[in-house]
Protein backbone atom coordinates (compact mmCIF):
# COMPACT_ATOMS: atom_id res chain seq x y z
CA UNK A 1 0.00 0.00 0.00
CA UNK A 2 1.41 3.38 -1.01
CA UNK A 3 1.66 5.87 1.83
CA UNK A 4 1.56 9.60 1.20
CA UNK A 5 4.00 11.65 3.27
CA UNK A 6 1.25 14.16 3.89
CA UNK A 7 -0.73 11.50 5.75
CA UNK A 8 2.06 10.75 8.21
CA UNK A 9 1.97 12.49 11.59
CA UNK A 10 4.26 15.52 11.70
CA UNK A 11 5.91 14.17 14.86
CA UNK A 12 6.95 11.01 13.00
CA UNK A 13 8.40 13.02 10.12
CA UNK A 14 10.40 15.18 12.53
CA UNK A 15 11.77 12.11 14.30
CA UNK A 16 12.87 10.65 10.98
CA UNK A 17 14.62 13.86 9.98
CA UNK A 18 16.39 14.00 13.35
CA UNK A 19 17.61 10.42 12.96
CA UNK A 20 19.12 11.24 9.57
CA UNK A 21 20.86 14.32 10.97
CA UNK A 22 22.33 12.41 13.92
CA UNK A 23 23.73 9.65 11.71
CA UNK A 24 25.60 12.15 9.49
CA UNK A 25 28.12 13.28 12.13
CA UNK A 26 30.03 10.14 13.05
CA UNK A 27 32.28 9.65 16.05
CA UNK A 28 35.61 7.86 16.41
CA UNK A 29 38.83 7.49 18.39
CA UNK A 30 42.02 7.94 16.37
CA UNK A 31 43.94 5.12 18.04
CA UNK A 32 41.15 2.67 17.10
CA UNK A 33 41.37 3.58 13.40
CA UNK A 34 45.12 3.42 12.80
CA UNK A 35 45.93 2.63 9.18
CA UNK A 36 42.36 3.07 7.98
CA UNK A 37 40.39 5.43 5.75
CA UNK A 38 37.21 7.21 6.77
CA UNK A 39 34.91 8.89 4.27
CA UNK A 40 31.78 10.89 5.03
CA UNK A 41 30.12 14.23 5.72
CA UNK A 42 31.44 14.89 9.21
CA UNK A 43 33.56 13.21 11.86
CA UNK A 44 33.92 14.03 15.55
CA UNK A 45 37.37 12.66 16.38
CA UNK A 46 39.15 12.33 19.70
CA UNK A 47 42.55 10.86 20.45
CA UNK A 48 41.39 7.86 22.49
CA UNK A 49 38.38 6.51 24.39
CA UNK A 50 39.41 8.04 27.75
CA UNK A 51 39.94 11.52 26.29
CA UNK A 52 39.52 14.40 28.77
CA UNK A 53 39.80 11.91 31.66
CA UNK A 54 43.19 10.24 31.14
CA UNK A 55 46.10 10.89 28.80
CA UNK A 56 47.04 8.56 25.98
CA UNK A 57 50.52 7.51 27.09
CA UNK A 58 51.57 4.60 24.84
CA UNK A 59 55.19 5.18 23.74
CA UNK A 60 56.47 4.73 20.17
CA UNK A 61 53.01 5.06 18.64
CA UNK A 62 52.84 5.74 14.90
CA UNK A 63 49.17 6.02 14.02
CA UNK A 64 47.68 7.62 10.93
CA UNK A 65 44.17 8.06 9.55
CA UNK A 66 43.01 9.27 6.16
CA UNK A 67 39.81 11.31 6.03
CA UNK A 68 37.97 11.44 2.70
CA UNK A 69 35.39 14.01 1.57
CA UNK A 70 31.76 13.01 1.14
CA UNK A 71 31.51 13.79 -2.58
CA UNK A 72 33.63 14.50 -5.62
CA UNK A 73 34.83 18.09 -5.61
CA UNK A 74 34.61 18.39 -1.81
CA UNK A 75 37.52 19.13 0.49
CA UNK A 76 38.17 18.33 4.17
CA UNK A 77 38.50 20.91 6.94
CA UNK A 78 39.71 19.92 10.42
CA UNK A 79 39.32 22.01 13.58
CA UNK A 80 40.66 21.06 17.00
CA UNK A 81 38.44 21.90 20.00
CA UNK A 82 40.82 20.62 22.69
CA UNK A 83 44.54 19.99 22.21
CA UNK A 84 47.33 18.59 24.36
CA UNK A 85 50.28 16.78 22.73
CA UNK A 86 53.78 16.59 24.24
CA UNK A 87 56.27 14.36 26.08
CA UNK A 88 57.54 14.89 29.62
CA UNK A 89 60.99 13.59 28.67
CA UNK A 90 62.26 14.27 25.17
CA UNK A 91 63.76 11.69 22.86
CA UNK A 92 67.52 11.59 22.56
CA UNK A 93 68.79 14.36 20.32
CA UNK A 94 71.28 13.89 17.51
CA UNK A 95 74.86 15.07 18.16
CA UNK A 96 75.29 18.83 17.58
CA UNK A 97 76.28 19.81 14.06
CA UNK A 98 79.63 21.39 13.29
CA UNK A 99 79.86 25.22 13.16
CA UNK A 100 80.27 25.07 9.38
CA UNK A 101 77.05 23.15 8.88
CA UNK A 102 75.25 25.46 11.32
CA UNK A 103 76.28 28.46 9.30
CA UNK A 104 75.00 26.95 6.06
CA UNK A 105 71.71 25.78 7.52
CA UNK A 106 68.74 28.13 7.23
CA UNK A 107 66.00 25.74 8.43
CA UNK A 108 64.30 26.94 11.65
CA UNK A 109 64.39 24.74 14.73
CA UNK A 110 61.41 22.39 15.10
CA UNK A 111 59.91 22.78 18.61
CA UNK A 112 58.23 19.37 18.31
CA UNK A 113 61.37 17.49 17.25
CA UNK A 114 62.31 16.11 20.70
CA UNK A 115 58.86 14.78 21.61
CA UNK A 116 55.40 13.69 20.49
CA UNK A 117 53.47 15.49 17.76
CA UNK A 118 50.66 15.39 15.20
CA UNK A 119 51.17 15.99 11.48
CA UNK A 120 48.58 16.68 8.76
CA UNK A 121 49.08 15.44 5.20
CA UNK A 122 47.64 16.26 1.80
CA UNK A 123 46.49 13.31 -0.28
CA UNK A 124 46.11 11.21 -2.19
CA UNK A 125 46.84 8.44 0.32
CA UNK A 126 49.32 6.83 -2.06
CA UNK A 127 51.44 9.98 -2.23
CA UNK A 128 51.19 11.86 1.09
CA UNK A 129 52.64 15.36 1.38
CA UNK A 130 53.07 17.16 4.74
CA UNK A 131 50.55 19.96 5.23
CA UNK A 132 51.91 22.60 7.58
CA UNK A 133 54.34 22.14 10.44
CA UNK A 134 54.19 19.40 13.10
CA UNK A 135 51.76 20.26 15.91
CA UNK A 136 52.48 19.93 19.62
CA UNK A 137 52.03 21.73 22.93
CA UNK A 138 48.94 23.02 24.73
CA UNK A 139 47.68 25.69 22.32
CA UNK A 140 44.77 24.80 20.04
CA UNK A 141 46.09 25.03 16.45
CA UNK A 142 44.32 26.92 13.67
CA UNK A 143 41.95 25.01 11.42
CA UNK A 144 43.48 23.07 8.51
CA UNK A 145 41.88 22.49 5.10
CA UNK A 146 42.97 20.16 2.32
CA UNK A 147 43.25 21.27 -1.30
CA UNK A 148 41.72 18.00 -2.49
CA UNK A 149 39.36 15.27 -1.25
CA UNK A 150 41.79 13.69 1.26
CA UNK A 151 43.32 14.89 4.52
CA UNK A 152 45.68 12.67 6.50
CA UNK A 153 46.39 12.87 10.24
CA UNK A 154 49.35 11.14 11.85
CA UNK A 155 50.20 10.78 15.55
CA UNK A 156 53.73 9.97 16.68
CA UNK A 157 54.66 9.57 20.35
CA UNK A 158 58.37 9.82 21.12
CA UNK A 159 60.53 10.16 24.17
CA UNK A 160 59.51 9.03 27.65
CA UNK A 161 56.09 9.66 29.19
CA UNK A 162 54.13 10.96 26.19
CA UNK A 163 50.97 12.93 26.96
CA UNK A 164 48.31 13.01 24.24
CA UNK A 165 44.70 14.19 24.48
CA UNK A 166 42.71 15.98 21.80
CA UNK A 167 39.21 16.43 20.37
CA UNK A 168 38.48 17.80 16.90
CA UNK A 169 36.10 17.57 13.99
CA UNK A 170 36.46 16.98 10.26
CA UNK A 171 33.98 18.47 7.81
CA UNK A 172 33.44 17.77 4.13
CA UNK A 173 32.87 21.12 2.39
CA UNK A 174 32.93 22.82 -0.98
CA UNK A 175 33.29 26.34 -2.34
CA UNK A 176 31.32 28.04 -5.10
CA UNK A 177 27.90 26.69 -6.06
CA UNK A 178 26.36 24.88 -3.09
CA UNK A 179 23.66 22.92 -4.89
CA UNK A 180 21.87 20.86 -2.24
CA UNK A 181 24.47 21.78 0.39
CA UNK A 182 23.88 24.35 3.15
CA UNK A 183 25.48 27.71 2.42
CA UNK A 184 27.39 29.07 5.41
CA UNK A 185 27.61 32.76 6.12
CA UNK A 186 31.33 32.67 5.25
CA UNK A 187 30.65 31.20 1.79
CA UNK A 188 31.49 27.57 2.53
CA UNK A 189 28.97 24.86 1.66
CA UNK A 190 28.48 21.89 4.02
CA UNK A 191 26.25 18.79 3.77
CA UNK A 192 22.74 19.62 5.04
CA UNK A 193 22.85 16.63 7.37
CA UNK A 194 25.42 18.49 9.51
CA UNK A 195 23.12 21.46 10.15
CA UNK A 196 21.72 21.65 13.70
CA UNK A 197 23.51 18.47 14.78
CA UNK A 198 22.77 17.47 18.33
CA UNK A 199 26.34 18.09 19.52
CA UNK A 200 26.43 21.69 18.33
CA UNK A 201 29.54 21.18 16.19
CA UNK A 202 30.40 24.31 14.20
CA UNK A 203 31.01 22.67 10.82
CA UNK A 204 30.75 25.98 8.93
CA UNK A 205 33.45 27.62 11.00
CA UNK A 206 31.32 30.69 11.63
CA UNK A 207 28.49 29.13 13.66
CA UNK A 208 25.83 29.66 10.98
CA UNK A 209 25.01 25.93 10.69
CA UNK A 210 24.09 25.90 14.41
CA UNK A 211 22.32 29.28 14.55
CA UNK A 212 18.78 29.65 15.87
CA UNK A 213 17.91 32.08 13.03
CA UNK A 214 17.42 31.43 9.27
CA UNK A 215 18.45 29.61 7.30
CA UNK A 216 19.54 27.04 9.92
CA UNK A 217 16.72 27.71 12.43
CA UNK A 218 18.24 25.40 15.05
CA UNK A 219 16.61 24.83 18.40
CA UNK A 220 18.51 26.63 21.12
CA UNK A 221 20.55 24.36 23.35
CA UNK A 222 24.04 24.13 24.86
CA UNK A 223 26.56 22.40 22.59
CA UNK A 224 28.19 19.24 23.91
CA UNK A 225 31.53 19.95 22.24
CA UNK A 226 34.04 22.35 23.83
CA UNK A 227 34.42 25.56 21.87
CA UNK A 228 37.74 26.66 20.45
CA UNK A 229 37.89 29.38 23.06
CA UNK A 230 37.79 26.74 25.79
CA UNK A 231 41.45 25.85 25.42
CA UNK A 232 43.35 24.28 28.31
CA UNK A 233 44.33 25.73 31.63
CA UNK A 234 47.36 23.50 32.02
CA UNK A 235 48.62 19.95 31.55
CA UNK A 236 45.63 18.41 33.33
CA UNK A 237 43.09 16.37 31.40
CA UNK A 238 39.57 17.32 32.45
CA UNK A 239 36.26 15.51 32.11
CA UNK A 240 34.34 16.28 28.91
CA UNK A 241 30.56 15.93 28.66
CA UNK A 242 30.52 13.77 25.55
CA UNK A 243 29.08 10.44 26.75
CA UNK A 244 26.29 10.36 24.17
CA UNK A 245 28.53 11.46 21.34
CA UNK A 246 30.96 8.61 21.93
CA UNK A 247 28.70 5.80 23.10
CA UNK A 248 29.66 2.32 21.98
CA UNK A 249 26.61 2.16 19.71
CA UNK A 250 27.77 5.17 17.71
CA UNK A 251 31.49 4.50 17.41
CA UNK A 252 32.87 4.55 13.91
CA UNK A 253 34.91 1.36 13.95
CA UNK A 254 32.41 -0.53 11.79
CA UNK A 255 31.80 2.43 9.47
CA UNK A 256 35.43 3.10 8.56
CA UNK A 257 36.87 1.54 5.45
CA UNK A 258 39.33 -0.99 6.82
CA UNK A 259 41.75 -0.72 3.92
CA UNK A 260 45.48 -0.09 4.41
CA UNK A 261 46.92 2.98 2.73
CA UNK A 262 49.19 2.16 -0.17
CA UNK A 263 52.28 4.21 -0.84
CA UNK A 264 53.23 4.60 2.82
CA UNK A 265 55.98 2.05 3.30
CA UNK A 266 56.70 0.62 6.78
CA UNK A 267 60.12 2.26 6.79
CA UNK A 268 58.44 5.64 6.29
CA UNK A 269 56.28 5.20 9.35
CA UNK A 270 59.24 5.29 11.69
CA UNK A 271 60.59 8.59 10.39
CA UNK A 272 59.74 12.10 11.42
CA UNK A 273 57.87 14.50 9.14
Amino acid sequence: MEVCLGQLPQRLLLLGAAALAVSALETADLVDLCGQTWQGAGLLLRSHSASRRFYFVAPDTDCWLWMGAAAAGDRIRFQFRFFLVYSLAAAARAPPASPASNASSTAPADPCAPGSYLQFYEGPPGAPRPLGAPLCGLTIPAAVASSGPFLGLRLLTRGRQPRVDFVGDATSFRLGACGAYFRCRNGRCVPPSLVCDRWGVDNCGDGSDQASWPPANCRAGPPLVPSRAGGTDGPVSKTLTLPSAFSSAETLQMAAQRTPITGWAPEQQGTTA
